[in-house]
């Protein structure tokens, strides 16, 4: 348990850094809940806790300094505290959203405290001491890190004895309706998602998708197969009409000389 223990708080630091930094992809919630639940030798729980939290994701972006809820994060202490409480995945995700919702304010003291380390770099540049503006650039660094790290860090110092003396206090009616409304954010998610895609021009598709996972009990893979064969006939038909419109506008041109 200690080895788990200490890859839990290395992938704690570094989930953050790779969300700010070289984007290598470990610091989406389903991978976060994939590497977590190998970690802890339960990788269903963890792909569930993920994949849901990731459906929250779908539909947001962050511009600029903005800071948005930290589900990556969320997905690694949810799928830790899962398994090292025995709780239900359900639990897990609705202990997630809080998290996800705390940690924010963490990342607003992040850009705080790396804004400082912006003036001094610029004030190290104006002094041409490049020394110290690769330092700055190393603590800004190490204080995004911090971000998902410390959180990381106190939940395996502090959290299971805790949250596991939490949850066995929590009456039946709370937990069941803790379990329901985490069976219904997968939807709220992908309701979220809709929101932002041209729903009205492909509504069509999404009737298909509802034929086939509702009347016919088609598996998501093979919901995800036919919806990549219908992809791939509509982007060759539209490079066809652009070929041939293209022809067309080059054949009058021809003509004209």
């Amino acid at each position: 348990m200690l080895l788990r223990n200490i890859l839990i708080i290395i992938y704690g630091f570094i989930i953050n850094f790779d969300k700010e930094g070289p984007k290598l992809g470990i610091s989406q919630p389903v991978v976060a809940g994939l590497i977590a639940g190998l970690i802890m030798g339960d990788v269903k729980t963890g792909l569930y806790i993920g994949g849901t939290l990731q459906l929250m994701t779908l539909g947001i972006t962050s511009f600029g300094g903005a800071s948005v809820p930290d589900y990556q994060t969320a997905a690694l202490i949810g799928t830790y505290l899962t398994i090292a409480t025995h709780q239900s995945a359900a639990i897990g995700i609705a202990l997630a959203i809080p998290i996800a919702l705390l940690i924010v304010q963490v990342d607003v003291l992040k850009w705080s405290a790396n804004i400082f380390c912006q003036q001094r770099a610029e004030k190290y540049a104006n002094q041409g001491n490049y020394r110290m503006i690769n330092w700055m650039q190393y603590l800004a660094t190490l204080f995004t890190s911090f971000v998902s790290g410390i959180p990381v860090l106190l939940t395996v110092v502090l959290g299971p004895k805790i949250v596991g003396s939490f949850i066995n206090y929590i009456p039946a009616w709370l937990s069941g309706g803790l379990k329901t409304a985490a069976g219904i954010l997968p939807a709220v998610g992908i309701g979220m998602l809709l929101q932002y895609l041209p729903t009205r021009d492909y509504f069509s598709y999404i009737i298909i998708g509802f034929v086939l996972a509702i009347y016919l009990k088609m598996p998501i893979v093979g919901i995800s197969l036919v919806g990549l064969a219908i992809a791939l006939i509509l982007y060759k038909n539209q490079t066809k009409g652009n070929n041939a419109n293209q022809e067309t506008v080059t054949g009058g041109s021809d003509e004209d000389e």
